[in-house]
């Protein structure tokens, strides 16, 4: 049901030197021109991600960007995506997405509106890969990373568990004053956590 967890940065190119020292090689991603920014990738598992996204140096797009990337510290973990169900299309705020690959083919997708703001949100946006030939997750390599552990808190977690509920989503959020993901990975060299915190994944 995971589709892939959103980890903004300040800089892609640091961000890969940091994976890299905890034995995490990141994979070319590309760049989402129409909305300034652009990343690399992990693979979590057959049809799921971690997307490690920045600013692209390069885009003539102005603040304020997708994924709340404008807004709080850096890095943070700021979005999470399910994948689109038979039931989700009753949603009304579906929109068309590309990215452009680095061997110059483009990817497109539909999803939900992630929003260019609050800086965190413990929602998830849908997102539906059936216009593009492959899943992501598909052609990443194989590095021995999974997701073993989701959490999930906000104000709202009555309204964010209703909308989990409906859609199939096997986690649930818990009460608390300031929306909040962490997930955990466990990787070659054991766990890992990244939150919606300013804190360097460890």
């Amino acid at each position: 049901m995971l589709d892939h967890l959103v980890y903004v940065v300040a800089d892609l190119e640091a961000a890969v030197a940091h994976f890299a020292t905890l034995g995490l090689p990141l994979s070319p991603g590309g760049r989402h021109v129409i909305h300034g920014t652009h990343n690399v990738l992990l693979r979590l598992g057959p049809r799921s991600y971690l997307e490690v996204l920045a600013v692209d140096p390069d885009t003539p797009i102005l603040p304020p960007r997708w994924m709340g990337i404008d807004l709080g510290t850096l890095p943070r973990l700021s979005r999470w995506a399910v994948h689109a169900g038979a039931t989700s299309f009753a949603e009304r705020d579906w929109q068309t997405s590309t990215r452009q690959l680095p061997d110059g083919r483009e990817l497109r997708w539909q999803l939900t509106d992630p929003g260019t703001a609050p800086a965190t949100v413990v929602r998830p946006f849908l997102i539906d890969w059936s216009g593009s030939p492959t899943h992501p997750a598909e052609t990443l390599p194989e590095v021995g990373v999974e997701l073993v552990e989701l959490r999930l808190s906000c104000p709202d977690a009555e309204a964010v568990n209703a909308y989990l509920e409906r859609y199939g989503v096997p986690w649930r959020a818990v009460s608390a004053a300031e929306p909040r993901i962490e997930a955990t990975l466990r990787g070659p060299r054991g766990l890992m956590r990244i939150t919606s915190s300013s804190k360097t994944a460890r």
